[in-house]
């Protein structure tokens, strides 16, 4: 078995031990254009027709980094159309939405991402919402916050589901 197999496996295993999907669920899938996101829509797209999913995809330019970040958005629309996935794909101006409200740049932008999120799978009645965090983002979330002086309620990691958000990428390395 070649890694995108092992990969595609052990991503079908944690979907299974998490119920993170039923069978005709429509899923939004948050795509960044960077590697964790674009896997994601990779394997998700080759379990879609064995877990009778429908994907959509979601991009949100954040507007932090101009030229590159345009291209992100247009790397990702490129990608849908190759695909065949359709795609939600918006910008905002986060750095302008945090200096009002005197957010920083990673909370601001976390504020809207998931605002944008929720918006877009309400348009395009999705159920569930996709995201690509790793098990390396559960470490760093965990040593963050251990650095951040968290109590024990505070230690916890990503969650694998909440609510209506799910990362069945949670269990993988970014090596992987």
């Amino acid at each position: 078995m070649n890694s995108i197999d092992k990969l595609t496996a052990k991503v079908k295993e944690t979907i299974k031990k998490c119920s993170m999907l039923n069978p005709g669920d429509r899923v939004l899938v948050a795509v960044s254009g960077g590697p964790d996101s674009v896997c994601l829509l990779s394997v998700l797209q080759a379990l879609a027709k064995e877990l009778d999913l429908t994907l959509h995809i979601a991009h949100l330019d954040h507007l932090f980094r101009g030229k590159e970040s345009a291209d992100e958005a247009l790397f990702v629309s490129d990608l849908a159309k190759k695909f065949g996935i359709p795609a939600t794909i918006e910008k905002f101006d986060v750095p302008a939405y945090c200096l009002e409200r005197g957010l920083s740049p990673q909370e601001g932008a976390r504020e809207v991402r998931y605002d944008f999120l929720q918006r877009a799978a309400k348009t395009v009645d999705a159920s569930s919402i996709a995201t690509g965090h790793t098990a390396n983002d559960q470490a760093e979330t965990f040593l963050m916050r251990l650095m951040r002086g968290a109590g024990v309620s505070g230690l916890s990691a990503i969650p694998p589901v909440r609510e209506n958000i799910f990362r069945p990428l949670i269990e993988a390395t970014r090596d992987e």
